[in-house]
């Protein structure tokens, strides 16, 4: 005699399938490493046939406007309508831009969610040590320069002689990263010291003057980055929280810092400017965000919290979450050289400078 024994199985018994991903999406598209043509597309903006020539850096005003840093010629590109059938370019060159702009490297906007006085300006920097354009010494005499992005003042203006520049302070020669914080005050990486600055303009000194008495500088004392000559070393802020990011492209890694901690410390030797304060900043917090890429070069923070670095030796594309964790990547198929300035537009989409072209690219959708 057999027994036939029955066992009733319960949902609970049963292990449902696990759900399949979604695909993670940012501003690289939906692939990882690869480009889903499905979710994002590169489309080309600008380039040689616009006679760009070795551009580093990008940005948008508050009305949508791109402006490219075009190193060759120390001439500035401004774009209307950016992507669009109806899109218009031109090429300025300020009236004393072989001192203000030499051999440009960083471009930073303001917008109006962090100035209590919106002026629509921008900050540029140069890797320069101040040579004229090779017909003078070097004599370190540079810093971030404080522009109007009315276009009907920059490079359109110049009352004495010094072009249409706003303000200038002078104590950061060799820039290559710049972040705008708030109203007058951005971030920048000093290529010559190795060293973080904040450097507050306090009051403009209006268009082509030079009265930077009310300049206050502070060098970090910590932590120390080093540049990559001819290469990029951006910065970006959010602004919500007081984080400053930082691609050290010569020590390989990117940093965060908390841009409310710190205090005054000892004064520093000023260049010939008569400015209000130069000091070290010490006990700043800062910790390395992202450690295992070769030259982190360029930066760009979209709104959701993603922070998109681009690889300077390899032309790879990543993006990261605030706490590290690389979400994606993208090989742009540049090579080494290639990816300079990055922007998260206002389109949502990511916009790169591809050095080696040279072209102006867009990464996004075809809306």
């Amino acid at each position: 005699m057999s027994l036939l024994l029955l066992f009733a199985c319960t949902s609970a018994d049963i292990e449902a399938p696990a759900p399949t991903p979604e695909p993670t999406q940012t501003a690289l598209g939906s692939g990882d490493g690869e480009l889903d043509t499905t979710s994002a597309q590169w489309s080309y903006i600008l380039g040689k046939d616009e006679r760009l020539d070795d551009p580093r850096d990008l940005g948008f005003d508050p009305l949508g406007n791109l402006w490219i840093a075009n190193r060759k010629d120390d001439r500035t590109f401004i774009v209307s309508d950016p992507g669009s059938k109806e899109a218009t370019s031109e090429r300025r060159k300020d009236g004393y831009a072989e001192h203000f702009m030499e051999e440009t490297a960083a471009f930073a906007f303001e917008d109006e969610s962090g100035a209590d006085n919106f002026g629509n300006e921008f900050g540029s920097c140069g890797e320069s040590e101040n040579t004229y354009n090779d017909t003078a010494r070097p004599d370190r005499f540079m810093g971030p320069v404080l522009w109007s992005a009315e276009l009907d003042i920059f490079a359109e203006q110049n009352p004495f002689g010094l072009g249409s520049h706003l303000d200038m302070l002078h104590e950061s020669p060799l820039c290559v990263g710049l972040a705008w914080e708030h109203d007058n005050v951005y971030w920048v990486f000093d290529g010559y010291n190795d060293a973080i600055v904040r450097y507050d303009f306090e009051t403009n000194h209006g268009i082509g003057q030079d009265d930077h008495s009310d300049g206050i500088v502070f060098r970090l004392s910590e932590p120390k980055v080093a540049r990559v000559e001819n290469a990029p070393g951006h910065m970006e802020i959010d602004r919500e929280t007081g984080i400053l990011y930082v691609a050290d492209a010569g020590n390989g890694r990117v940093l965060w810092l908390d841009t409310a901690s710190g205090e005054q410390g000892d004064k520093l030797r000023v260049t010939e400017e008569p400015i209000s304060t130069f000091a070290e900043w010490d006990g700043v917090e800062w910790g390395e965000l992202v450690t295992d890429l070769d030259q982190p070069g360029a930066l760009a923070l979209d709104r959701e919290g993603n922070l998109y670095v681009g690889d300077f030796e390899t032309g790879v594309l990543h993006a990261y979450a605030l706490d590290g964790t690389e979400l994606q990547s993208l090989d742009t198929g540049w090579g080494k050289g290639a990816v300079y300035g990055m922007e998260i537009g206002p389109d949502g989409a990511l916009w790169v400078v591809n050095h080696a072209e040279p072209a102006v690219m867009r990464l996004g959708t075809g809306d």
